[in-house]
């Protein structure tokens, strides 16, 4: 059986995943927790850490802890700075920041990027930048065109193994703010996804570039005259929203020969589904990479040899 060699933790906002990992970035064993940097009773991180893999620590002391995320936010458990741009797996494992931990020894943690800190728009993430060397190191790259969606949607440019663009889009969240507190929400019912209905939504932002603020209530006026479901109203507002994010990224430049999208499997589809129909060449990569981010790192950093 594989040996371990680091213990990498994923630590979000809203979730949590710690996990034991061999040479080659595969997790030998997981845990996951709704546990994310909010939820942590009394903010007591070291402890509800220690608590949750306190056998992987007895059976395995002195091995490396590399935690990535907004753990390392100013919410979180450590606050460090951010790394600006262009930003490299070298930069990323210099910049590490190290803490001892009662019970856990050394835990170190990844910091995150920032772009443009002094201009008209700043702009920031941590974690996607673990994600993102973890997809350049399992598949052996070093350029491409990546989006995360979540929450806050990340686009990224990279370019000969560094991080060079980054721009964050609150589509997420704007979504639930729309769904679960306005006028545009209130007639919506739960219903199974409909792919016709996101469509909609889609070629609606594709007719009218720039025009969110005004196509938004059809949302609310095609259920008035029966043309829009209250089970189908959620997917066309989704189709609205993931349709002006990525007409306005397309805007920004030349579109790039194709976006590598990686996220939860069913958000990523509708990405998916949104740039095929806005003729930008897409493909699904496997979620979880942080674990193959942090193990790249920490070789950069000789906290491992193998």
């Amino acid at each position: 059986m594989p040996s371990p060699v680091m213990i990498g933790i994923d630590w979000g906002t809203s979730s949590f995943r710690a996990s034991l990992v061999d040479r080659h970035g595969e997790a030998l064993e997981s845990r996951e927790s709704p546990h994310g940097i909010l939820a942590v009773p009394d903010r007591d991180f070291a402890g509800f850490l220690r608590h949750t893999i306190d056998d992987w620590l007895a059976a395995h002391p002195g091995m490396p802890i590399l935690a990535s995320g907004m753990i390392t936010s100013r919410n979180g458990w450590i606050e460090t700075p951010y790394q600006p741009l262009p930003l490299g797996i070298k930069e990323l494992a210099h910049a590490l920041v190290s803490a001892d931990a009662p019970g856990l020894g050394q835990v170190h943690f990844v910091t995150g990027a920032v772009q443009s800190p002094e201009g008209e728009r700043p702009d920031v993430i941590r974690g996607a930048e673990t994600e993102i060397f973890g997809y350049l190191a399992t598949q052996g790259v070093s350029d491409g065109t990546f989006l995360l969606p979540g929450t806050h949607n990340k686009w990224l440019t990279v370019e000969q193994g560094r991080i060079t663009r980054f721009v964050t889009c609150m589509t997420g969240e704007l979504y639930a703010l729309l769904r679960e507190h306005s006028l545009l929400g209130r007639t919506m019912r739960q219903g199974e996804f409909c792919p016709e209905a996101f469509v909609r939504g889609v070629q609606t932002a594709r007719r009218h570039p720039g025009e969110l603020l005004a196509t938004l209530f059809t949302t609310r006026s095609l259920h008035l005259f029966d043309q829009l479901s209250p089970e189908h109203s959620a997917d066309y507002l989704s189709g609205l929203l993931i349709g002006e994010e990525c007409l306005g990224q397309m805007r920004q430049g030349p579109p790039p020969e194709q976006v590598t999208i990686i996220g939860r499997p069913d958000l990523a589809e509708r990405y998916r589904i949104a740039t095929e129909l806005l003729s930008l060449p897409s493909t699904l990569a496997t979620p979880g990479l942080s674990r193959h981010g942090q193990l790249a790192i920490a070789r950069a950093a000789e906290l491992i040899s193998c």
